[in-house]
């Protein structure tokens, strides 16, 4: 057997490994994503929705009690919080009496991308920042929920 197709068989045989190792990783999260939305959803039945789920993405935060890691998922907002579910099941909830202050922002933490607007929700212990699909409706929606007038934008 000649050098080259030993090159080959030992990339493949690598691919191979990588991609079982990934296959392994996405079902253990698939699954606590699944058991948290699960939960999520009983736990919604008995609240008043004022926007259902839908696709979003957390930014991060700059409050000490939330993930500083970002992540893709979906987002609701009842009469008693703002809730996100992480794709790796994570549950990122918000009670509305702890919103301080609303804004926009094209930059949160250092970070831009080119044609998203951050929705950024403003406790006492800091900010926490989401993509959104229509930041204007969920701007609008979150201050009639809380009371609170969003930040002028800058």
């Amino acid at each position: 057997m000649n050098v080259a197709v030993q090159v080959v068989l030992l990339v493949v045989g690598i691919l191979v490994v990588l991609g079982l190792i990934a296959g392994v990783i996405v079902l253990i999260y698939r699954g606590k994503y699944r058991a948290a939305a699960g939960q999520l959803d009983s736990e919604l039945a008995a609240e008043t929705v004022i926007r259902p789920w839908e696709k979003g993405n957390y930014r991060g935060a700059t409050a000490p009690a939330y993930p500083a890691v970002k992540n893709n998922g979906r987002i609701a907002l009842t009469r008693r919080r703002l809730v996100f579910l992480t794709l790796t099941g994570t549950t990122i909830s918000i009670p509305l009496a702890s919103i301080t202050g609303l804004r926009l922002a094209k930059v949160f933490k250092g970070s831009v991308a080119g044609g998203w607007t951050h929705l950024v929700v403003r406790t006492a212990g800091g900010e926490i920042g989401f993509y959104v699909s229509d930041t204007q409706a969920w701007l609008a929606a979150i201050g009639e929920a809380t009371g609170r007038t969003p930040d002028p934008v800058a």
